[in-house]
């Protein structure tokens, strides 16, 4: 099974809501983060602009195109040593830097861009403190130089993880009540849908025959449609009972005809076991057949195996009956007492000393299933015979009583429960029959 297919509807309208509201926050917080940061970046790049421009203003260029510097006209900040605000240009003939530096120098071959828009570079100063500046190509003296003013960078630092940590803490707040609104949405969406699917298990499980309305105006009209159609199927069977009935009294009175004027004994007895048959059939036909209900298979056992313990009491067989754990199982009573009823009176027919059953809740389907094995020490039969075995009518022992429609029957009312009937060899030597009915 796929992962498709084990997840439910309200499983993946939860995935794909959280995806969604996960990719809007990322998408969203990223731009608004680039916004704010580009904000901050920007203002620092104002304020360097402004120092520039002053600085800018206090440099001359002379004849011989050497560059002056008159450091009365510089900003305060440039004249204070180690302040972290810092220029320097190096055009080969000029090498100028701020008083600032004292004796150092600004190492710009390591400067890093760290913004495009404003251009802006990180750089590590003379006393370590990381720094963040901007380059300017200033004409001067008839030909242009680079500017490189530097500034400290901890408060732009410090205002960016700012931004970050509020950013991240609105957004982790923002998710979770998103997530919390989406998962209060489909819980409250499908509610509708949930209360359906437990009208129909009531109907599956026999304590309602209609799943009703009040749904709401989108699935109150799927409701109708699922009572019409149980209404349909209730007239069909109805009808097919009725059928049964009338089919089973045309019977009786040709084989009894049949059974006044023949003389031999042995189709005699087939006739009387026809009979026996038809009356069962006809006594489900006008009876509750059809009655599905919650049935405690242990309990259904323990009785079915006394009474073969009575009726095959003259052959002594020893019956070991075993169950484990609750067994509970929904369906019509007289169909689960006809398919071990039979299963077991075959295995009563042909055991030589012992018949072995087994009951036990395994996995299987969507609520798992119940089996039942149920062995006899007898001859057994062939692969061949039990290939055949399920065929209406198939017989492999003319000296018993029966009309060889015992296993068929069980095969066929084991498929109308969606179960299943095996047959194999037995570890004790004769017939080992399997029968698997879902929960």
């Amino acid at each position: 099974m796929t992962l498709r297919q084990r997840l439910g509807l309200s499983q993946r309208l939860l995935i794909l809501g959280i995806l969604t509201t996960l990719a809007l926050l990322a998408g969203g917080g990223y731009l608004l983060r680039d916004r704010l940061h580009n904000a901050i970046l920007r203002s620092m790049a104002a304020t360097l602009n402004e120092r520039t421009d002053r600085l800018a203003s206090s440099l001359r260029a002379g004849d011989s195109g050497h560059i002056y510097h008159d450091s009365a006209l510089a900003p305060e900040e440039f004249r204070t040593i180690f302040s972290g605000w810092y220029w320097q240009l190096d055009d080969g003939q000029n090498h100028k830097h701020s008083r600032s530096l004292w004796d150092s120098s600004l190492d710009l071959e390591r400067a890093s861009q760290c913004s495009s828009e404003p251009a802006l570079y990180r750089l590590t100063g003379p006393t370590g403190e990381p720094l963040i500046g901007i380059r300017r190509v200033q004409h001067l003296g008839g030909r242009d130089i680079t500017l490189h003013t530097y500034g400290p960078a901890d408060a732009t630092t410090a205002e960016l993880a700012r931004i970050d940590h509020i950013l991240y803490t609105l957004l982790a707040s923002l998710g979770l009540t998103l997530l919390i609104a989406l998962w209060l949405q489909i819980r409250l969406g499908l509610d509708p849908l949930r209360r359906l699917h437990h009208a129909l298990r009531a109907v599956h499980d026999g304590s309602q025959n209609r799943v009703g309305a009040d749904y709401g105006p989108d699935l109150d009209p799927l409701a109708s449609e699922i009572d019409d159609m149980l209404e349909r199927n209730a007239r069909i069977v109805e009808r097919a009972r009725g059928h049964a009935a009338d089919l089973s009294h045309a019977l009786k009175k040709p084989l009894a005809l049949l059974a006044a004027d023949s003389h031999n004994e042995h189709t005699r007895q087939q006739i009387d076991s026809m009979n026996r048959l038809i009356e069962r059939h006809l006594a489900r036909a006008g009876s509750g057949a059809g009655d599905v209900r919650r049935i405690d298979l242990a309990a259904s056992l323990d009785q079915l195996v006394a009474l073969m313990q009575r009726l095959h009491a003259a052959r002594g067989l020893h019956w070991h009956n075993e169950h484990h754990g609750a067994l509970h199982i929904r369906a019509e009573q007289t169909d689960i007492e006809e398919m071990l009823g039979n299963l077991l009176d075959n295995a009563g027919k042909w055991a030589k000393s012992r018949v072995h059953i087994d009951a036990r809740r395994i996995a299987g389907g969507r609520r798992g299933q119940i089996q039942i094995t149920i062995e006899d020490d007898g001859e057994g039969l062939t692969d061949a015979q039990i290939a055949r075995a399920t065929r209406r009518g198939e017989r492999f022992d003319q000296s018993t009583d029966g009309s060889g429609l015992g296993l068929a029957i069980v095969a066929d009312l084991a498929e109308t429960y969606d179960g299943s009937l095996e047959l194999s060899r037995s570890p004790l030597g004769g017939l080992q029959t399997t029968l698997r009915l879902p929960c």
